[in-house]
């Protein structure tokens, strides 16, 4: 009986990266723009590599894997909470979030920056120019959530600007996203499924100041997630999810978040492309065909949580693969 019914969860999962590659524009990174708002991870989010986004969260910045997971703490009526990350790929990067209700309706908005550091200018030779450049990236949300029982809705708007230079010509470009998402929970709030759609948009101003602008698209993601509490180990909860990225390859993530008490969590996870695992597959059975290596950026992910009913501080760290570092990721959450 258990088979029969997760037979086809399990098909669909399998054939979800192949209709994958069958539709969307696979390796082809470069054509979308605005990247950078992939990277304003929490820690708990990135701790379990973005894989939590099924399951119901009073953590705020779940809105960042799906809109209509976001819940207000039991006799709480706001969320204010920031979180703050460096590593080798920004010197000061960081959020800002409130979070309240309106009727039934919940109500978030976030406001996120990114400072690069201050960059050397080199010319097409390789020499210093003696320019120093300070590049700076921010994006804003408003996000939306209608939960019911079973099922919930969310939407976000994001609006995004990126300063790359001040050079003669250049400007600061800016563009506009919307995302959505669906989320389901059984009748025990053992098993969830979700559905989410992100960064669906465009530049609608763009890097050079020529007269024209060119209207490059952003991510344009969907991903399908799950999460599974198993009875015999009650303050477990397993998460896994696949993103298809329109321009990039689709990748897994899995995650797991363990519970010690009622306040302190521990969390693990982990993200692969299909690809890269398919690779690592044909290593493990020794065969002579190889597909192209992928480099993504995220691998593994560990992390410490502590909750009350006032606050909630978070940690997280992630392995950079390909020898690129470590990030840490800092949080705190106050509920009134």
């Amino acid at each position: 009986m258990i088979l029969k019914r997760f037979m086809p969860l399990a098909l669909a999962w399998l054939a979800l990266p192949v209709a994958s590659h069958a539709y969307f524009t696979q390796g082809d990174a470069g054509q979308e723009v605005f990247s950078f708002i992939n990277t304003f991870d929490s820690p708990r989010n990135a701790a379990l590599e973005k894989s939590a986004g099924a399951a119901p969260s009073t953590d705020p910045t779940i809105v960042q894997l799906n809109p209509a997971a976001v819940r207000l703490p039991e006799g709480k009526d706001r969320i204010a909470s920031i979180h703050w990350q460096t590593g080798d790929f920004a010197s000061n990067q960081g959020s800002l979030n409130y979070t309240t209700h309106v009727d039934k309706y919940i109500i978030q908005v976030t406001y996120n920056w990114l400072d690069y550091g201050t960059i050397d200018g080199y010319d097409e030779h390789n020499n210093a120019t003696g320019i120093e450049y300070q590049p700076f990236s921010q994006l804003a949300t408003a996000s939306v959530a209608f939960p019911m029982k079973h099922f919930q809705f969310g939407a976000t708007v994001k609006f995004a600007s990126d300063k790359l230079a001040e050079e003669e010509g250049d400007r600061t470009a800016f563009g506009a996203a919307f995302d959505w998402g669906i989320a389901w929970q059984s009748s025990t709030n053992q098993v969830g499924l979700a559905l989410v759609a992100r960064d669906f948009g465009c530049l609608w101003r763009d890097y050079t100041d020529d007269g024209n602008d060119d209207y490059y698209p952003m991510s344009q993601t969907f991903t399908v997630s799950s999460y599974f509490k198993p009875t015999s180990i009650r303050r477990l909860t397993l998460f896994a999810s696949s993103d298809f990225p329109r321009y990039q390859e689709a990748f897994l993530s899995l995650g797991g978040e363990y519970f010690l008490g009622s306040s302190f969590a521990v969390r693990l996870g982990f993200s692969r492309t299909w690809l890269d695992l398919y690779r690592d597959a044909l290593e493990l059975l020794a065969s002579e065909k190889r597909p192209d290596e992928n480099n993504r950026a995220h691998m593994l992910s560990a992390g410490l949580g502590y909750n009350s009913d006032l606050f909630a501080l978070d940690y997280g760290i992630s392995y950079l693969s390909q020898g690129l570092g470590f990030e840490h990721r800092l949080g705190l959450r106050v509920n009134f």
